[in-house]
C-alpha cells in the first residue's frame, strides 16, 4: 500500500471510526443500593487486572473497620487474598474479607485454551501485528464462552442476592461482573488497571484518538511524527472498527441477552455520571490529556504492597542488601523459550562484567529446555552475583521499598510501570503486545525508562540490552531518569493511592440505601 493510500484509507478509516463511537445522550437510571457500609468486590484473578483491587482492599480492612467487604473471583487468587487478609490483621486484629470463587475458567484460561497461552498474544508493534492486535483485543473484550459467561453471570447475581452490598466494586475487562451489576442497576464504581490515556483515548475532543495520540500497539513515539499520522489514524481506525463490528462479540451478546442478561458485552460506562472510576494512573505520568470526565478520580498508583520484605522472605532481603540490585520481572504471565533465555542471558554478563551489580532475574520457562544456557554465567551464579527465581517470594513493591533496587527490568505492564515509577526508578521496557508498547513509548517520552530493540520487538537483541542496562545503572543518563522518576513519584504520591481509593469506596459505601 503506497503512502497516499494509506492516507486516504486512514482519512476514510477515521471518520468511519469516529461515527461509530458517537453515542447519543442516555438517560441514566437510577441506581439500586443495598445495605450500609458492605462492599462487593467482582474481579478477574489475572494479577494485572485485579492487583490494583486488591491494593484498595488491602487498605480498606486495615483502615475502615466499619466496612464489611466481600470478594469474589476465581480460585487462583484465594491464597493472595488470604495473605492480605492475614497480614492486615496486624494493624486491624477484625480485618477480614468475605470469600467467594467462581466454579469455571478464569480470564488466563480462556486465553490459554482459544489464544495459546502468553505466546499466542505476542505481537510485533505497528502494522506487521495489527490484524492480531485487533483480533486479540476484541477476544479480550467478551473473553469467555457464551456458557462459562452465563454460568459465572448467574453465580454472581446469587451473591449479589446474598450480599445485598451498598456497593460493587468492578474490574472493567471482568465482562460477566459488569454485566450483573449493569443488568441489576446496582450501585457500582470500577477500579481501572489501565493508563487514563487508554479509557479516555476516543473521548478526547477534535479526534485526537486518531491523530494526536498513538495508538495502544503502534510503537508510535508521542509526539507523532508528521510522517507517522497516515499510518496512526489508519491503525486506530482499524482497529475500532474490527472491534465495534465483531461478529463475535455481536453473536454472544445477543445469545446472552436471549438468556435474559439486559446489559451483555455493552460498551463502556465510563460517560455515565453516576458511575466513579477510580484511576490507578495519574495525569502526570501519561501523554498530555485534553479532557478528563468529572466522574474519574484519580488516585494514583495502586500498588499492592501486603508486608515489608523482610516478613515475607527474610532469606531474599538479606540477598539485596549485598550489593546495589537489578530486578528483572517481566510480570506474572512472560515466559521464556529457550531463545529469549538465551538473549537475556547474554546482555546480562557484560553488565555483570562492567557494573558493581548483581542482578535478581524471575524467569519462567515455556516449553522443554533445560539449564545449558546457563553455562556461561556459572561463576555469577555460584558467586550469588545472579540469581535466579522463577517466582518473586516477595512483592515488586516490598522489594523497592527496601532501597536496594537500583533500576527495574519489566514488559511494560501497567502493575510493573507504575510500581517501578512509584519507586523512582529508571526502568527498561521489553514489551511483548498491546498496551506494553504505549507503556515503553510514555516512558522514552516522560524520560524515566528506555525501550530497546524497538525494530526487532517483541524479540530482542542482546546487544541493544546490554547498552540499556549499562545506560539505566550508571552515568550522566541514569542520573537524569532518576530525577525524573523521583520528582513524578512525589507527583503520583500526592493523590493518595490505595488510600484515597479505599476512602472514596468506603464513602460511597456508607450512602447505601
Amino acid at each position: 500500500m503506497t503512502r497516499r493510500d494509506l492516507t486516504a484509507v486512514a482519512i476514510v478509516g477515521s471518520l468511519v471510526a469516529t461515527f461509530l463511537t458517537q453515542r447519543p445522550v442516555t438517560q441514566h437510571e437510577t441506581l439500586i443500593g443495598g445495605r450500609n457500609n458492605t462492599v462487593l468486590v467482582l474481579t478477574d484473578s489475572h494479577p494485572g487486572l485485579c492487583n490494583a483491587h486488591l491494593a484498595a482492599v488491602s487498605e480498606l480492612i486495615e483502615s475502615h473497620p466499619a466496612l464489611e467487604v466481600h470478594y469474589a473471583s476465581f480460585p487462583s487468587l484465594a491464597n493472595k487474598l488470604g495473605r492480605i487478609e492475614m497480614n492486615a490483621k496486624a494493624k486491624n486484629p477484625y480485618a477480614k474479607v468475605h470469600w467467594y470463587e467462581f466454579d469455571a475458567p478464569s480470564l488466563a484460561e480462556e486465553a490459554g485454551v482459544h489464544k495459546g497461552g502468553p505466546s499466542g498474544i505476542r505481537t510485533p508493534p505497528g502494522l506487521p501485528g495489527l490484524h492480531a492486535f485487533g483480533d486479540i483485543i476484541s477476544f479480550f473484550m467478551a473473553a469467555w464462552s457464551k456458557e462459562a459467561h452465563l454460568e459465572i453471570y448467574r453465580s454472581i447475581v446469587d451473591i449479589i442476592d446474598e450480599v445485598d452490598p451498598s456497593l460493587i466494586v468492578l474490574d472493567p475487562w471482568f465482562r460477566p461482573g459488569v454485566d450483573a451489576a449493569r443488568s441489576l442497576n446496582r450501585r457500582r464504581a470500577y477500579v481501572s488497571p489501565n493508563a487514563l490515556l487508554d479509557d479516555l483515548s476516543v473521548r478526547q475532543p477534535l479526534g485526537a484518538h486518531f491523530w494526536k495520540y498513538p495508538g495502544m500497539a503502534t510503537g508510535i513515539a508521542f509526539p507523532i511524527p508528521w510522517k507517522d499520522v497516515p499510518k496512526n489514524i489508519y491503525q486506530q481506525a482499524y482497529s475500532l472498527i474490527q472491534i465495534l463490528g465483531s461478529s463475535a462479540i455481536r453473536s454472544k451478546r445477543s445469545w446472552l441477552q436471549e438468556q435474559g442478561i439486559k446489559h451483555a458485552i455493552t460498551a463502556s460506562e465510563i460517560d455515565n455520571p453516576a458511575v466513579p472510576w477510580i484511576a490507578m494512573s495519574f495525569p502526570e505520568a501519561e501523554f498530555p490529556l485534553g479532557y478528563i470526565p468529572d466522574n474519574i478520580h484519580v488516585a494514583g498508583p495502586l500498588v499492592l504492597d501486603a508486608a515489608p520484605a523482610e516478613t515475607q522472605s527474610p532469606e531474599l532481603a538479606g540477598w539485596i542488601k549485598k550489593a546495589p540490585t537489578m530486578l528483572i520481572n517481566l510480570g506474572s504471565i512472560v515466559e521464556y523459550d529457550e531463545a529469549m533465555a538465551r538473549a537475556m542471558l547474554t546482555a546480562i554478563i557484560p553488565v555483570l562484567e562492567a557494573e558493581n551489580v548483581q542482578i535478581l532475574w524471575k524467569i519462567k520457562k515455556r516449553g522443554q529446555f533445560g539449564d545449558e544456557f546457563l553455562e556461561p554465567a556459572k561463576t555469577y551464579i555460584e558467586s550469588g552475583r545472579l540469581r535466579l527465581e522463577s517466582w518473586l517470594s516477595v512483592d515488586p513493591t516490598s522489594l523497592f521499598k527496601t532501597g536496594d533496587i537500583v533500576a527495574s527490568v519489566h514488559h511494560g505492564g501497567a502493575n510493573c510501570f507504575y510500581e517501578a515509577l512509584l519507586a523512582g526508578l529508571p526502568s527498561v521496557i521489553l514489551p511483548q503486545w498491546a498496551d506494553h508498547y504505549r507503556y515503553a513509548q510514555t516512558a522514552e517520552y516522560l524520560g524515566v525508562g528506555v525501550w530497546p530493540s524497538k525494530e526487532t520487538s517483541p524479540g530482542w537483541d542482546a546487544a541493544a540490552l546490554t547498552e540499556a542496562f549499562l545506560k539505566v545503572l550508571n552515568g550522566e543518563a541514569s542520573e537524569a531518569m532518576r530525577e525524573k522518576a523521583k520528582a513524578l513519584s512525589e507527583k503520583g504520591l500526592r493523590y493518595g493511592g490505595d488510600k484515597a481509593a479505599a476512602a472514596l469506596i468506603a464513602k460511597l459505601a456508607r450512602e447505601g440505601r
